[in-house]
This record gives structure tokens, C-alpha cells and sequence, in this order.
């Protein structure tokens, strides 16, 4: 598989952290504990709707950025990484969707919300992988 050079992943990074900022005003939506009903009916964004788009798409891109970009030194052992941790991703993905579908099957996840919590997943089990595998040598 053709990586991107490394040096895309500080692009990937930046573009992550700038979607973050775009998109930051639309979370407070999610948090309407200790709130009425009419404070929650009332919310004013204080960006235009645009900026969740935009937001949303370039930490999206961000994130793809960084995962298709290549170490510094990339080799057998860190392509053999990857795939093992796009396995388990897949793997996990699916079964944590069945139980959430067995629990509750009317639930709804956003699409860019699954998607930013599957490329992070797969970071942290990649760099988790790669820890264990270097300690114990």
C-alpha cells in the first residue's frame, strides 16, 4: 500500500485540532444536563451551521491525513502494525455495533462522529500494539 510521506501527518494534525475549533461550538448541544427544557429549545449557535460542516469534514480529513501517512522509518514490521490494528478495529467495530443494536436498535449514530471514533480507535490500538511489541525486546 502507497503511504503518504511523513511529514503529512503535522498537516494531519493541524487540520484535526483547526475542524476541532470549527466544530466546538456545536458540542455544547450535547451537554444539556442542569439546563430546562426551554434553555435547551433555545440554544443559539454562535457560528453559523456552515462551520459544524466544515468542521466536522476537516478534522475528518485531518484524521485521514495522519492515519495514511507513514513513519519515518517505515518498514515490514510497521506495515505489519497497521494491518493488524485495521483488523482488530474492524473486529472490535463490528462487535461493539451489534451490542449496541442487541441493547437498543432504534439507536442513532452520526456518521462522522463513528467514523473520527474509529480512526482514533485505530491510533490509540496501533500505538498501544507497537508499545507492547517494543517492550518486550
Amino acid at each position: 500500500m502507497k503511504l503518504l510521506p511523513h511529514y503529512f501527518k503535522r498537516i494531519g494534525l493541524f487540520l484535526f485540532f483547526l475542524g476541532f475549533i470549527l466544530a466546538l461550538d456545536s458540542v455544547r448541544e450535547g451537554f444539556t444536563e442542569g439546563y430546562t427544557r426551554a434553555e435547551v429549545e433555545n440554544f443559539t449557535h454562535i457560528l453559523p451551521e456552515a462551520f459544524r460542516f466544515w468542521g466536522d469534514f476537516t478534522s475528518l480529513s485531518g484524521l485521514l491525513l495522519y492515519v495514511l501517512s507513514r513513519n519515518r522509518t517505515e518498514d515490514e514490521f510497521a506495515q505489519k502494525l497497521r494491518y493488524e490494528s485495521a483488523f482488530l478495529l474492524m473486529v472490535l467495530t463490528i462487535l461493539v455495533v451489534l451490542i449496541l443494536y442487541v441493547f437498543n436498535h432504534e439507536i442513532l449514530i452520526e456518521p462522522s462522529m463513528f467514523l473520527a471514533l474509529q480512526m482514533i480507535a485505530y491510533l490509540i490500538i496501533r500505538a498501544f500494539k507497537r508499545g507492547i511489541i517494543l517492550m518486550k525486546d
